[in-house]
């Protein structure tokens, strides 16, 4: 994933501020990436088969080359226009920090000096996104040894877990340990078995979808995986504490 690596060659391109209200915007063969932080936003983006929604202080990584619509009420952010050139993905991807304030300042110091274009600003410019692919680094990074040893399928359960044909067994498969041994130590790095670690990550997402007022909760239900909305709502209600319906009329 890009917020994994411990270093990105680019060349900045441009930096932007953007506030936008209201908007749909289709996104077709640009060839340069974008990174963005949302300060206000209400978003959805859209592509291929899949819809990431984009909140405050969302962080987001836009490959080039890879086509997407965006939809939003609001649109509150900063982006960076760049191009990286030992990295490369079919993906966009989010990633949402636990210090926002940390990269919303670092991103409005950016857009501070690429628009004053002082002295040596594409200089200056530079080494604050790295500063910033520093940060995203250290925060993203996996420095536990027991969870190096099931890391192919944690990636596979992350870049998966939507999927309605999604399959633990198949996960536990990628780092080679028995099923028993990846459960210990899988619960030992985050707290909860691995079963119930992914029923949270589709219901937080179900969460988010759910109060963009964008979907169906049948729709919500397919995005996050469940062919049976019944499954779904049942799910849901215990991790919630109320339906899907109810969460959507608070």
């Amino acid at each position: 994933m890009f917020f994994d690596n411990d270093i990105i060659s680019f060349q900045i391109f441009d930096v932007l501020y953007m506030n936008q209200k209201n908007t749909k915007s289709i996104n077709r063969d640009r060839d340069y990436d974008a990174l963005s932080f949302r300060l206000k936003a209400d978003t959805i983006i859209d592509f291929e088969d899949k819809s990431v929604p984009f909140f405050d202080n969302c962080i987001g990584y836009f490959p080039s080359q890879v086509n997407y619509t965006r939809t939003a009420k609001k649109d509150k952010m900063i982006v960076v226009d760049f191009k990286a050139f030992n990295y490369h993905s079919s993906e966009i991807e989010k990633f949402v920090p636990e210090n926002p304030e940390k990269y919303r300042s670092l991103f409005e110091q950016l857009y501070d000096c690429w628009s004053k274009k002082g002295t040596a600003y594409k200089y200056k410019s530079s080494a604050i996104l790295n500063t910033i692919f520093a940060e995203i680094y250290r925060d993203n990074k996996k420095s536990d040894s027991n969870k190096s040893k099931i890391a192919s399928s944690i990636r596979h359960i992350e870049r998966n877990y939507l999927k309605a044909d999604f399959s633990l067994d198949c996960a536990i498969e990628k780092s080679y340990v028995s099923p028993t041994y990846f459960r210990r130590l899988f619960k030992e790095e985050f707290g909860v078995p691995p079963k119930q670690y992914i029923i949270e990550k589709r219901m937080s997402y179900a969460a988010e979808l759910i109060m963009t007022d964008y979907y169906s909760l049948q729709e919500v239900a397919s995005l996050c995986g469940y062919s049976d909305y019944k499954h779904f709502s049942a799910e849901f209600k215990k991790t919630h504490g109320v339906s899907p319906s109810k969460y959507s009329k608070r």
